[in-house]
Order: C-alpha cells, then structure tokens, then sequence
C-alpha cells in the first residue's frame, strides 16, 4: 500500500546487528550507521535544523514497537523515515510542527509524528489506522501523547503554561485515537457552519476557569466517520477536564448528540441542496418535507446541548 517519494536512504538492518523492541535487550545500529542518520538533520530545502532521523527511529523504538517486535527495514530522507517491522507494519514518520497547535509553546521544540500506512479501514473519516505522536522538548525530553498518564501530567502546565486549545487538540486527536476525523471546535458558529443549519446552536470555544479544588477546561469536539448505505455522519461532544491543585489531568466526555447526517440519504430529500445538511435518524420523520426535518434536528440538536450546558455548569 505505500507509495514513497523523494531521495532516501535504504537501510536493511540484517549487516548490523538486530533491532530489539522496546523491553528487550540487544544489538542496536552501529555508531557508523548512527552518524550517517544524524547527517541527515538539516532539512535541504530551508536549511532550519530539524528532529534527526536517529531521534525519531529512537522513539519508535522505545514507545511503538512491540516488546517482540524488530525493525527490520528503513527509508530516510531529510524530513522523515519510513520503517517496515517484523511483523508486518510499515509506518511513516517525520516532523510536523505546523499541524499542531502545542509546537507554538517555548518549552517544544518540535513535533513529530508517526503514520502507520499498510492498512485500510473502510468506514473511517480518513485518518490513518494508526497513529502515534511524540512532543520533543526544550529541555531535551519527551512526550508521547497516546499514553494517557504523559498527557495527564502535561495538563498540570494549564496552570498558565499551554493554551487551552493546544491541550484540547491532543485529548481529541489522541484520547482514544481513532480513524474518524476528530476535531475541537474553536469558533461559536463552527459546528453551525460544519452543519449548515442556522438553528444550530452556538458552541462555547475551550475556556479555563479557576475552582477552589483547581482549574477546569470544558470544551467540545466533533467526530466526522462513515457507515455503509448512510455517508458521512457527525457526532458532538462536550469535554470537562479537571487538574486538582498538584495533580495530573483527569477528563471525560459526553455525547451530546449521535449520527447526525451530512448528506441526505439516497432516495431521501432535495440532492440539489448544499452536501453539508443533516438528516434526522428516524424513519417515522421521513415522509415530512425537508423543511420540517431539518428543524426537527436542530432542535433535537439545541435541546440536548442545553441539557448538556445545565449538567457542566453544576459540575
């Protein structure tokens, strides 16, 4: 399924020695291979250093890889790698600073990001099957944010030291992982617009509020997917995230509303409409002219997310 582009470096690991998982213990690249990877830190088309190669291939190692699970090929370029394991993953991987809100903090240096690309999930919102991303920081550390237990101490730096939407955009993308297309809404009328129903409420961007027992972000987040014979389907979330004074993060979501439909259903409602208009899930609203539907659904929408403000403000 890969398709690769660009000039790259074709490493097979059997000449020096193999690649162990992450618990286990063994040979790694030599320091002749090492070197040759981290001549690769200056990314050729703007000159700015970027995250080696031997940085990345590291962290996969440490928190991707299985405990019995080896490297047995790799690809590099100037920006990235392309690594193929023992038992059969082959994943992408390279810094992407520009796509994520937390690289703007002083305290990251970069952001990196790994893509598993040999699978293909039918019924996804076009997100890869597969995805693991890694914070490199100023002081030489890391974070990877699919472990649950690293973002939860990251949301201690709410206290002044991340924007709030930057710590909401990993607990979307990340917490769970999914293939469906996740996304925090920013703006009041994002899901209005997103929806393209003018009696759709208005949603409150992510915000912080100081309690007595510490700070809290509440938030909301779309799920764009798809299911056979129904197209693309949207669910809405709200996020109520906590960190008691001198404690990690600890966060839940509710669903405020399920399978809202972006297109019509074939054979169902006016196709010379805009592609973004929900449709109602209820067969007995079918028959009704389109103008009642769509009212119908925003107010099932409006009502639920008015239920859902009254339970998170008393929290």
């Amino acid at each position: 399924m890969s398709v690769l582009f660009g000039e790259h470096i074709d490493v097979g690991f059997g000449a020096v020695g193999s690649v162990q998982g992450p618990c286990s213990a063994g040979p790694t690249e030599s320091a002749s291979t090492r070197q040759g990877i981290l001549t690769l830190a200056l990314n050729d088309w703007n000159g700015v250093l970027v995250t080696t190669n031997a940085v990345i291939l590291d962290l996969m190692k440490r928190h991707v890889l299985w405990e019995d699970e080896e490297v047995e090929r790799v690809r590099y370029w100037p920006d990235g790698l392309a690594l193929t394991t023992s038992i059969g993953r082959h994943m992408v991987a390279g810094s992407e600073p520009d796509a994520w809100l937390v690289s703007q903090e002083e305290w990251v240096d970069d952001v990196v990001i790994a893509n598993r690309d040999d699978l293909i999930v039918y019924g996804g919102g076009g997100n890869p099957v597969e995805r693991h991303g890694f914070l490199l920081l100023a002081d030489g550390g890391d974070v990877y944010v699919n472990d649950a237990v690293a973002v939860a101490e990251l949301g201690r730096r709410l206290a002044g030291d991340i924007n709030p939407m930057a710590y909401a955009e990993l607990l979307v993308e990340f917490h769970p992982y999914s293939s469906a297309v996740r996304k925090v809404l920013s703006r009041p009328d994002e899901l209005r617009q997103l929806i393209g129903h003018e009696d759709v409420p208005d949603i409150e961007p992510p915000r912080v509020r100081q309690t007595p027992a510490g700070l809290t972000l509440i938030f909301s987040s779309t799920c764009q997917y798809r299911w056979p014979a129904e197209g693309p389907l949207l669910d809405l979330m709200t996020w109520t995230v906590q960190v008691p004074a001198g404690e990690p993060a600890q966060w839940e979501t509710r669903i405020v509303a399920q399978r809202i439909r972006l297109y019509p259903r074939p054979g169902f409602g006016d196709s010379r409409r805009g592609t973004n208009v929900p449709f109602v899930d209820r067969m007995d609203t079918f028959p009704r002219g389109d103008s009642a539907i769509l009212r119908d659904e925003a107010a099932r929408i409006a009502e639920m997310w008015g239920d859902g403000n009254t339970s998170r403000d008393d929290a």
